[in-house]
């Protein structure tokens, strides 16, 4: 297992060690980076892809006037309400005291209109709106008095019907009061036509302010009237309340129209009274707030697209890190309509990849040290001496590996329970469509090629292999995401991962949701001891080895051994220092590889760049003309 990491999670603790102890070491304990280097390199990669995919439709996704513009984000991010929940009370609803509109744009706009234009004088308005407030009865609160809510509802469906024209409410109305005054055509509901005589008056004349209020004439706004009824109907007590309590809180002075705009113009918009909001607006940042200019928007993507490169290779690591975790996140805050699932996990892995030191192995970075750590030597002892020689083995166990990778872990596995448990709440895990709905989807799947229709027609023409193949991915499913938060930390872990990485290589496939299996996957590496993969990687040290020689009394010749040094990453370099045997002249760098003849100079320095493992990649730039000569100077040591 991965040392430390995979100690302190796999065993029991043993004779004479505190459970304290082992709690920090399963924490804290230092691990093998190769894990975290492997993981940046692979986050990297989807990283650089997500981000190069923005490229095309960078302007409609985060420019100034995009699918999600700039103002509708400025907005978000300075107006938004929050409630925060209660720390006592189970049963709680962010919107108890707020007054509510309806949600349809058209019926919210009429809602609005309707408030803009009642009455400022608050004795008036309280006289329109006697109805609402239970004939009186609710600015107390009170109990048993004033209109009940059977009469209220009623009243408040009745409203369309009396019409706009103050002529024909007041014969509806007296008819309502004075039942000798009806025809019979004349028609009433009967929670209103059941009220006592001595309330009839009071009710007529309370219908009759409460209609005055709407809008519109016999011929034009009809539609606002009914939108307005029909909300006034549909609201329950409280939140008729609250709406009340709203209306007569507005201000209602000449000089405050603007405040009282504000108020009913900010409740439109979010449908919550600013007043009641624990915090307004979100502490959001994105690079995309501030640059909307298009060639500014250009060049600083791809000063996005450099750095994130530049993690992933793993240069300035410490750095990059932070600046690729900063820059994906200001994509999201710019525009969390693109916000998906691959992006949650994403967001995770930078973070704990900013954590830990992931720039230790598997990277540009560790390049570089290895060069200054066989430099160090040379200078030392004109070798590469036992210490060294440590070093360029392997990368040190690092702490903050051990604590991300392990954070990581945790994470993860709490991912995969809240996922299987919240399954079992759907209906279709238990009779098994949610494998069908799945595979038969058309939004994710790959139902456009033929062959996979097919399939699904074979599929659900047989009733055997539809059950047994429904059955079968939902248990399997269902066990894999609640078993792995439990049996990865036991002997069972190699079983288990395969399972997790066969159900997101299923869910990448079938669903279509490539970059976030690979994404779930890399989390799924985690779990994998670093020693495992640095072998992938390393492979075996070769039983004959080459020889470099060098004479360490000239600094070229030894920058280039450390050259050579740190990038043969197999160990299959030996660097001889020949300033011993010739005190009076510096001769030319040897390279000596078994089965050939020896190379000299810059044949010696070509021969480093057609072998040596990091510098294989360079050795067609020996090629350009001008370059290729410099650099074949840089090994020769000339």
């Amino acid at each position: 297992m991965d040392g430390g990491v995979q100690r302190g999670a796999m065993t029991a603790p043993s004779t004479g060690t505190s459970y304290w102890r082992s709690w920090v070491d399963f924490w804290f304990a230092a691990a093998d980076p190769s894990t975290m280097g492997f993981i940046r390199i692979v986050t990297g990669l989807l990283v650089v892809y997500t981000h190069l995919c923005y490229s095309y439709d960078l302007h409609s996704f985060f420019g100034k006037d995009g699918w999600y513009d700039l103002r509708t984000a400025d907005r978000e991010r300075h107006e938004s309400p929050t409630r925060f929940p209660s720390l006592w009370k189970w049963e709680w609803n962010d919107r108890a005291q707020s007054a509510v509109v309806p949600e349809e744009p058209h019926r919210r706009k009429a809602v609005l209109d309707w408030m803009r234009a009642l009455p400022r004088d608050k004795t008036e308005l309280r006289k329109k709106l006697r109805l609402l407030d239970h004939g009186g009865a609710m600015t107390t609160r009170g109990e048993g008095n004033g209109y009940g809510d059977t009469t209220i509802h009623a009243g408040a469906a009745y409203l369309f019907n009396l019409g706009p024209d103050p002529k024909v409410r007041a014969g509806t109305l007296a008819a309502l009061v004075d039942k000798s005054q009806r025809d019979n055509k004349e028609q009433f509901p009967q929670s209103l036509d059941l009220i006592l005589d001595s309330e009839r008056k009071s009710l007529a004349t309370d219908l009759e302010g409460l209609a005055s209020t709407l809008p519109g004439t016999m011929t034009t706004g009809i539609d606002e009237r009914r939108y307005i009824a029909n909300y006034l109907f549909e609201i329950d007590t409280d939140q008729r309340y609250n709406l009340l309590k709203f209306l007569w809180n507005l201000p209602d002075l000449p000089a405050n129209e603007a405040a009282r705009e504000e108020q009913i113009e900010y409740l439109g918009y979010w449908n919550y009274e600013k007043r009641y909001a624990d915090r307004v607006g979100t502490s959001t940042f994105s690079l995309w707030f501030h640059i909307t200019d298009p060639t500014e928007m250009a060049f600083a993507h791809a000063f996005v697209l450099v750095v994130m490169v530049m993690f992933t290779l793993g240069l300035f690591t410490r750095v990059t890190s932070v600046l690729t975790w900063f820059a994906a996140a200001s994509y999201l805050h710019r525009n969390q309509q693109i916000l998906f699932g691959q992006d949650t996990m994403m967001n995770i892995l930078l973070i704990y990849l900013m954590v830990a030191n992931s720039g230790a192995t598997f990277s540009l970075d560790r390049l570089i040290d290895r060069y200054r750590a066989a430099r160090a030597s040379l200078r030392r002892s004109g070798s590469i001496d036992a210490v060294a020689q440590r070093y360029l083995e392997a990368a040190p166990l690092s702490p903050s590996c051990g604590f991300a990778q392990r954070m990581l872990q945790v994470h993860f596995c709490f991912i995969y329970l809240a996922s299987g448990l919240s399954k079992l709440k759907g209906v279709g895990w238990w009779n098994h469509n949610a494998y069908w709905d799945t595979l038969a989807n058309p939004e994710f799947t790959m139902i456009h090629y033929g062959w996979y229709q097919e399939m699904v027609r074979m599929m659900a023409t047989s009733r055997p292999v539809y059950a047994a193949m429904a059955a079968g991915g939902v248990y399997f499913t269902l066990f894999t995401e609640i078993a792995l938060p439990f049996l990865v930390w036991t002997r069972r872990r190699p079983y288990i991962l395969m399972f997790g990485f066969a159900l997101h290589l299923g869910i990448g496939v079938f669903m279509g949701l490539l970059v976030f299996s690979l994404f779930m996957m890399t989390m799924l590496v985690s779990f994998l001891p670093g020693a495992m993969i640095r072998a992938q990687f390393s492979g075996p040290r070769p039983v004959q080895r080459t020889v470099f020689r060098f004479n360490s009394r000239s600094g070229p010749q030894s920058r280039a051994a450390a050259i050579i040094a740190a990038a043969d990453l197999t160990g299959a370099v030996d660097c001889v220092d020949v300033s011993g045997t010739d005190a009076t002249v510096i001769q030319p760098v040897k390279w000596s590889a078994p089965g050939r003849p020896d190379a000299i100079g810059n044949e010696a320095a070509a021969a480093a760049f057609r072998s040596v493992g990091a510098l294989m990649p360079l050795w067609p730039l020996t090629f350009v003309p001008g370059l290729g000569g410099k650099l074949k100077v840089l090994l020769a040591g000339t």
